[in-house]
């Protein structure tokens, strides 16, 4: 867990605090706004100007990078570790693995990519094994099998996991998928049908329920902030 008084001394000496995220299309989810990044660097600021009382500080030094590739595995991730490593973040996290099964990683070197991601970057990582898909995806019992090898992986001394998988199916998960794909070849989906597999708005704020709770120790209720942020306040409550 990272705490709030170390972003501080980092703002305070460095004048930033840079957030790289990594993953595939769950975590880069471009099309989705606000999505779960977004919010995350939204609330961090938030609670960073009242823990500080200096909205400078916060606001201007507190950046989130998007560095997620739609329709990557994560071999493509450790391939492309040194463009993570051009912005020196001070913290990178990551939540991606459902493209590993449909395109070839097998479980086993779905695990060694990760360790090796982590241990290439010279910095803290939260890496978060992905979410599950809707009720009706066969992705589920494809991808299980990675998600728990994932959280087996030994402790690394700049790592935290996070258990995503497992979490966010004690959500109302059929709130989420709510999206019409377009054609997927590779993953057997047909244009027009429900995506069970990419969360919307509201799908994407309970991803940052989990990563501000686990991450950062900061309540955040994801009913109220799409609530507010529909109602169109400029500054949604959470």
């Amino acid at each position: 867990m990272i705490l709030l008084e170390d972003i501080k001394q980092k703002l305070n000496n460095n004048g930033k605090y840079w957030i790289a995220f990594v993953g595939d299309s769950i975590t880069s989810c471009e099309w989705v706004h606000p999505n779960w990044r977004e919010i995350v660097e939204y609330v961090l600021q938030e609670e960073m100007t009242k823990f500080m009382g200096d909205w400078q500080k916060s606001e201007w030094g507190i950046r989130g990078f998007n560095l997620a590739l739609d329709g990557s595995t994560t071999k493509d991730i450790l391939d492309r570790v040194d463009t993570i490593k051009l912005i020196s973040p001070d913290l990178v996290i990551g939540l991606m693995g459902g493209n590993d099964p449909v395109l070839g990683i097998d479980v086993q070197s779905s695990v060694e990519n990760v360790i090796k991601i982590v241990n290439k970057l010279n910095t803290q990582v939260v890496w978060c094994n992905s979410t599950p898909a809707g009720d009706g995806s066969k992705k589920n019992k494809e991808y299980e099998p990675y998600a728990k090898a994932f959280m087996d992986v030994p402790g690394l001394p700049n790592l935290q996991k996070i258990d995503m998988f497992s979490i966010y199916q004690k959500f109302s998960t059929e709130k989420f998928f709510t999206f019409i794909s377009e054609e997927n070849s590779v993953e057997g989906i047909k244009a027009g049908e429900v995506d069970l597999q990419h969360p919307n708005q509201l799908g994407n704020a309970y991803i940052a329920k989990v990563i501000l709770k686990e991450v950062f120790n900061i309540d955040f209720d994801p009913e109220l902030y799409i609530k507010t942020t529909l109602s169109g306040e400029k500054f949604p409550k959470y």
